[in-house]
């Protein structure tokens, strides 16, 4: 930094030729005095700053402590005094670190450097921030012009969630009698069965737990009933589905294995908002609500149905977990 001063008055002793004060960064490689003036070729230039005595220099570099800096210029015509006290103000030092943590957990994310002045990408202006969300957060903090940028980013991991509650009922005949848990792929993953894969088949009633261990949720346990029981008129409904496109379960899809004289399927979300109904027996739900996709969420349905030729009416209530 380079300051260019004021002009001085010949002729007289007490000459105004420096500022009063001047403040400057520690680390600032450019930060010199000048003196402007042009004094005859004779002159002597004589500088007294806090550690050291200098002469016959125009532009002097300050040093890293703040003190009282004095000039006195003699020339033929008269001796000409000044002085400016530097202040050295201390650049602030910060390094962020990227952190992981557990959805549902929150953060403080401490700028440091107490008494600066803070300028967050949030709009806050507090050395620390509540952090609830992943993101790319950075500060900008001031100590009296001395500044400097740091970024970070904080990442969330969702804790394991189980596709199932607490008691499902599955039909004899049913093929696909599946219990599912969705958990972080760098998680540990243990059933009861010794299995140890997201998904597991029933094969027997009785009670069916699963544990799931990560770095930052650590560890999380689930359980489910099953019962087993002997169906006339089958209908074979999923209790999960992942609708992202890649061919593989992307519908909720009733099978019904009876033909029926009336038929209504209807699913709302938790708040009892219906996303989807239709009375085809054909009709299948691909997560979406007037095109928009649907959150990962826990969704209810509703069936009504009439076989065909008993007139037997059934209605059957449950859970569908939605897993993108």
């Amino acid at each position: 930094m380079i300051l260019f001063l004021s002009s001085a008055v010949f002729g007289q002793r007490l000459v105004k030729m420096l500022p009063d004060t001047l403040r400057f960064c520690s680390d600032d490689s450019s930060a010199y005095i000048e003196l402007k003036h042009d004094f005859e070729k004779n002159a002597i230039i004589y500088w007294n700053t806090p550690s050291t005595n200098v002469s016959n220099v125009k532009k002097l570099k300050v040093s890293k402590e703040s003190g009282r800096y004095r000039l006195r210029v003699i020339s033929a015509q008269s001796t000409f005094r000044d002085s400016t006290y530097v202040k050295m103000y201390t650049k602030p030092n910060l390094n962020l670190r990227d952190t992981v943590l557990c959805k549902g957990q929150s953060f403080l994310l401490d700028a440091k450097n107490t008494g600066a002045r803070y300028e967050w990408n949030t709009r806050e202006n507090t050395q620390k921030i509540k952090i609830e969300n992943s993101g790319r957060y950075w500060v900008k903090i001031n100590n009296k012009g001395c500044s400097i940028v740091d970024t970070v980013r904080i990442k969330f991991l969702q804790n394991a969630v189980a596709a199932f509650n607490n008691e499902v009922t599955f039909c004899l005949n049913e093929e696909n009698k599946a219990l599912s848990v969705k958990a972080n792929t760098a998680g540990k993953i243990s059933w009861n069965t010794g299995a140890t894969s997201p998904n597991i088949i029933a094969t027997k009633e009785g009670w069916y737990w699963v544990k799931t261990e990560t770095k930052e949720c650590g560890v999380q346990t689930d359980s489910v009933k099953v019962k087993l029981k002997a169906c006339e008129c089958e209908m074979l409904i999923p209790n999960s589905f992942t609708p992202n496109e890649d061919n593989r379960n992307d519908y909720f899809l009733p099978v019904a294995q009876c033909e029926y004289l009336w038929y209504s399927l209807t699913i709302s979300d938790r708040w009892g908002n219906v996303v989807f109904t239709s009375n085809n027996v054909n009709a299948k739900w691909d997560g979406r609500f007037k095109g928009n996709l649907c959150p990962e969420d826990i969704y209810v349905y509703h069936i009504e149905s009439t076989e065909k030729g008993t007139d037997k009416k059934l209605v059957r209530n449950g859970h569908i977990s939605l897993f993108r």
